[in-house]
């Protein structure tokens, strides 16, 4: 059964040179030499956003090669390398989710699902595994990083597996899954935004006072007209200030303001007292930014509102 040791699923280093040191043949047959090695190098793996690469290297055990102990590595049931002692192959494949076998060839057997694992194999990058075999001759697959492959070709000489057709090919490979777009909170608003039926005063106050100067009664008139809107409703005054000054400070000056605008209707404009009541807010809610000369203008201010359960 295939075991996959290590099986860290972290980025492994594409592009990585790995070379061999010499070629190795077989003895000719009637005339011919057959070629089952070959120096090889990992840099032209041309990876695109659709496939992986795949190293598979079968280190010489005690620098000495065991005849006939090739192991066929499988992948998705198809067969992609066999590796005799002292080789390594590199494949391009479909990138995804594959399943991953080693067979021995002594098992003689075709299943190639045999033990199989699932392994993600990440678009545009490179895998390694170390293939070996356990002391019942049991094939061992591990995953290991770039660095530990190329320690294992350079501890003995190891060369490319040149000789088989892999049946896996990176073809028709499909697409990446579409990446869905970050799905974006819309900030909450830092300021305050008034829903409730409303009238802003321009009322400019003097520095730390509340008096309502003669050219701001027509305001006043103004929150007058506006509550003839709503002859049934109570109201609130509400006073507001920027952030200039302490919190205690600000909280007072909103009140007098507020108190003072409540007054003015209730005296100059014969507001039933009983139907308007006051209240300051300070600087706890801002229309707009107090860095600004404009925005604190904007802060300062006086509301007449109606409660939304007078509405």
């Amino acid at each position: 059964m295939l075991s996959i040791k290590q099986l860290s699923l972290a980025t492994a280093i594409a592009a990585t040179t790995f070379a061999a040191s010499a070629a190795a043949a077989t003895a000719p047959v009637n005339g011919v030499t057959w070629t089952k090695s070959a120096e090889g190098n990992l840099n032209n793996l041309q990876l695109t956003d659709r496939t992986a690469a795949v190293v598979f290297i079968r280190p010489t055990a005690n620098n000495v090669a065991v005849a006939d102990s090739s192991t066929n590595i499988g992948l998705d049931g198809r067969f992609l390398t066999s590796l005799q002692d002292g080789h390594y192959s590199a494949s391009i494949v479909c990138a995804g989710d594959v399943k991953l076998s080693a067979v021995p060839t002594a098992a003689k057997i075709n299943d190639l699902q045999a033990g199989a694992a699932t392994i993600n194999l990440k678009a545009g990058e490179t895998q390694y595994f170390l293939v070996g075999t356990e002391q019942d001759y049991t094939p061992v697959l591990r995953q290991v990083t770039a660095e530990e492959a190329a320690q294992a070709l350079q501890a003995a000489p190891t060369f490319k597996q040149n000789h088989q057709i892999s049946r896996v090919q990176a073809a028709n490979c499909p697409a990446p899954a579409p990446v869905p777009a970050p799905v974006v909170t819309a900030p909450a608003s830092e300021y305050y935004v008034e829903t409730r039926p409303n009238v802003r005063l321009n009322i400019l106050f003097d520095f730390d006072k509340s008096n309502i100067k003669s050219q701001y009664r027509g305001e006043v008139t103004k929150a007058a007209d506006f509550l003839k809107q709503y002859p049934d409703a109570n109201a609130v005054v509400e006073g507001h200030t920027d952030s200039k000054g302490s919190d205690a400070y600000n909280q007072a000056l909103s009140e007098r303001r507020a108190a003072a605008v409540r007054q003015a209707l209730i005296t100059d404009h014969g507001i039933n007292p009983s139907r308007i009541s006051a209240q300051g807010f300070g600087e706890s809610r801002p229309v707009a930014t107090n860095d600004t000369a404009e925005g604190r203008a904007q802060n300062r201010r006086v509301m007449v509102v109606i409660p939304s359960e007078a509405q």
